[in-house]
Parts: structure tokens; C-alpha cells; sequence
């Protein structure tokens, strides 16, 4: 896997981070839980525009995840707090989606073959920040 293949995979996990939080952010109650998903946020869309930074400097294409890829994040998580809407099951929910971030950005690192470090210490925080994510959800299940 070459650099931007490996930056697009970055940026687009990240940006889904984004997606995710959007999708249930209305619906936590908990002041806390709520500041902790805007830190989430925050920090996947810091992932996110310098990943986008690093392919635009190099004159390549930022991709992003699919419509349909979004929509369904958004819809299945609407759904899933229409019939609980408790901020353990958003946290449940989160917790899920960053452990699938962790197994993807493991896997595209295990599969890049370039050598930028700037590209390997952005997709170690990017796993460093779904670890940690996992971690602070458990505090609300």
C-alpha cells in the first residue's frame, strides 16, 4: 500500500469517527458524556485534516467514505437510540466503532509499505486515539 492509499484509509476512518459522533450526539444526556464525545470529535477531525493536509501537499486526492457508508452509520445508530436512547447504549455504540477503527488501522499498517514516518505516527495516533476512546466509554456502560 503506497502513501495516499495510506493516508486516505486514515482520513476516511477518521472521518467516520465524525460521522458516528454526529449521529448520537443529540441524544446523550449526561454533560459529561456529551463533552466527552465533542473531545472525540475534535481530536478525529484533527486526524482527519492532517491527513487531508499531508495528500493535498503531495498534489494527491483526498477520498472520503461512501454515501451510502455514512448514511447507514447514521441510520443504524438512529435507530439504535430511537429504542435506547441511554447514554450506555451510545457509549456501547461508540465502543464498537472505535474497536472496528483500531482492527482497520491496525491491518492498513500491517499492509503499508512505504516508509514516511509522518504517515506511520499519524496512523499510530490515529489507533492510540480509538484505544484510548474504547477506554473512556467503558466508564458509561
Amino acid at each position: 500500500m503506497n502513501d495516499e492509499k495510506m493516508l486516505n484509509l486514515i482520513s476516511k476512518n477518521a472521518e467516520m469517527g465524525v460521522v458516528g459522533i454526529d449521529a448520537v450526539r443529540d441524544y446523550a444526556s449526561g454533560d459529561k458524556f456529551k463533552k466527552e464525545l465533542s473531545a472525540q470529535r475534535e481530536e478525529y477531525n484533527k486526524i482527519y485534516k492532517s491527513a487531508r493536509n499531508m495528500l493535498l501537499e503531495n498534489g494527491c486526492d483526498v477520498s472520503h467514505p461512501s454515501a451510502m457508508a455514512k448514511m447507514s452509520t447514521e441510520m443504524m445508530s438512529r435507530m439504535k437510540t430511537l429504542t435506547d436512547p441511554t447514554d450506555s447504549k451510545i457509549a456501547e455504540m461508540m465502543l464498537q466503532g472505535s474497536a472496528m477503527g483500531v482492527a482497520k488501522v491496525i491491518r492498513n499498517s500491517n499492509e503499508y509499505d512505504g516508509n514516511n514516518g509522518e504517515i506511520r505516527d499519524l496512523a499510530d495516533k490515529l489507533r492510540e486515539t480509538e484505544e484510548y476512546n474504547i477506554e473512556n466509554m467503558k466508564r458509561y456502560l
